[in-house]
């Protein structure tokens, strides 16, 4: 008789019933084994997990991408310390299952945390060679691709009196630097308006750049020429070819630029229960934090952690994060953007065997109130106060096991009225994928002027992707799920690997 091997396989079977569930159709789960391959002696067992064989299914291969998550159903302390062992080595999680329904509980979390390398999204687009033939884009989103060095050339209709953003993206995760260089080049291409640059050296790495501009009609070089516009967007990195991500809004004229500036947030200690939130691993994926609260996650060396904040027309935010200490050194930064992806604010550090907070100095991150004149104060780091999502992402690097992470935000103010503005455009609602018009290709076309307008949420807003079924709503995208589920000793095995980028 085997007394445990019903109850044990029964929650093994409940496990994988849950990881089914959360997988998205199409997805291929694949049968693996865990075992030591050793007799039990003292020699060998004082190898430890270093000497743990994983039997994959055939044509599979040992991936970086793999995570080998490991659940204890009510073992004992010795096989705890292996099991956990076997996590860390893959810089992976372990969790205690005391009961039957506990690998099902513990499960779904692993799963989505696994699950949430970045995918980058949008509407396929292939910048120009030169400005002459520059892609025109409408308002939304797009992916394109980028080698070293590599220059592409796109351009946007922008109505007199309108403002454009546009923000690039990269993700990398081969050593060495990662630049972009986002250009405004005016009218014609030719002339040097506006620019900005975003870098980074860490292994793993998002990369973002973004440039606004204003069609005035003022100056003599035809860059607030209202009309086309033609921007360049330059990638400086090692490695193979990456995914370029672009984000194209436009905000009408104000006629009417509403209430006061306002003062910097102060953090009020948003109080209550931590509440489980995992992370998405992308800008398109963030979870959507409800509100103020302490939301808890745990993120792996190598891994970006997003979320995602809505803020209106009068809100403000102010956050902090935490990170728990390990038996290694790993390091963390988080970084804080707007809707259009700029880089508000970052703060990094070496986490060993203590928590750290991560914050702007000695206070929390924290925004003024969205308001259409906090932009014009020079004193104000955090410029272009637009409604709409507000980004934390959380990164590690080097090596080791998973940490404790938390997030404590607090959401500040009442909604306002907001602006008047001049013309209406028909915002881009985020819960809405870009879409290239009719003929297949990105092109643009000019809003029709309806009169003031008072716009309720976004002006003209891109986000990839807005999924408002609930809190922590974030739309993670799987697909080719090889998952695995066996119970050996009481323990079971979770095998997952990442996907890769998507267009649309």
């Amino acid at each position: 008789m085997r007394p445990r091997a019903l109850p044990a396989c029964s929650a093994a079977a409940a496990a994988l019933a849950v990881t089914l569930a959360i997988a998205p159709e199409g997805s291929l789960p694949g049968p693996m084994a865990h075992g030591t391959g050793q007799s039990g002696s003292a020699t060998e067992m004082a190898g430890g997990c270093r000497d743990v064989a994983v039997v994959r299914p055939a044509g599979t291969a040992q991936d970086p991408d793999t995570r080998t998550h490991t659940i204890g159903f009510a073992v004992d302390p010795e096989a705890r310390e292996r099991s956990a062992c076997v996590a860390r080595a893959s810089g992976a999680m372990y969790a205690d299952a005391p009961d039957p329904a506990a690998p099902g509980r513990e499960l779904a979390p692993m799963t989505r945390r696994t699950l949430r390398g970045y995918e980058p999204t949008g509407v396929a687009v292939q910048g120009g060679p030169d400005p002459a033939r520059a892609a025109v884009l409408a308002p939304g989103n797009y992916l394109d691709e980028m080698t070293d060095k590599e220059v592409g050339y796109y351009s946007v209709d922008v109505p007199a009196g309108y403002t454009a953003y546009v923000s690039g993206t990269t993700v990398s995760k081969v050593k060495g630097l990662e630049a972009l260089d986002v250009k405004q080049l005016g009218e014609r291409g030719t002339s040097f308006c506006k620019t900005d640059t975003g870098l980074d050296q860490n292994l793993s790495k998002v990369v973002t750049a973004s440039v606004r501009w204003t069609a005035s009609g003022e100056g003599g070089n035809g860059c607030a020429r209202p009309g086309r516009q033609v921007f360049s967007v330059t990638r400086r990195g090692t490695g193979p070819p990456v995914p370029l991500e672009l984000q194209v809004m436009l905000e009408p004229q104000a006629l009417d630029r509403g209430p006061a500036e306002g003062g910097i947030a102060q953090y009020t200690e948003p109080g209550g229960p931590d509440r489980p939130a995992p992370g998405g691993g992308s800008f398109a994926s963030a979870a959507s934090l409800p509100g103020s609260g302490h939301y808890t996650d745990t993120i792996a060396p190598g891994e970006w952690v997003f979320y995602r904040v809505r803020l209106d027309w009068g809100q403000s935010l102010s956050f902090q994060t935490r990170v728990g200490g390990g038996k290694e050194i790993v390091g963390v930064q988080t970084h804080f953007y707007n809707p259009v992806r700029e880089q508000l604010a970052q703060d990094a550090w070496g986490v060993h065997d203590t928590e750290h907070i991560f914050a702007k100095g000695v206070d929390p991150f924290a925004t003024r109130p969205v308001r259409f004149l906090n932009r014009s104060d020079r004193q104000q780091e955090v410029a272009d106060m637009l409604p709409g999502w507000y980004y934390i992402a959380v990164a590690a690097q080097g090596e080791g096991e998973s940490r404790s992470l938390a997030v404590d935000v607090s959401v500040a103010g009442t909604k306002e009225s907001g602006p008047t503005y001049a013309q209406s455009t028909q915002p881009l609602d985020s819960a809405r994928e870009s879409k290239p018009p009719a003929g297949g290709t990105p092109s643009t076309g000019n809003p029709a002027s309806k009169g003031p307008i008072r716009p309720e949420h976004d002006l003209v807003h891109s986000s990839a992707k807005d999924d408002e079924s609930g809190a922590f709503g974030s739309p993670l995208l799987w697909a080719g799920l090889p998952a695995a589920l066996l119970l050996g000793a009481g323990m079971t095995v979770l095998f997952l690997r990442r996907r890769g980028s998507r267009r649309t």
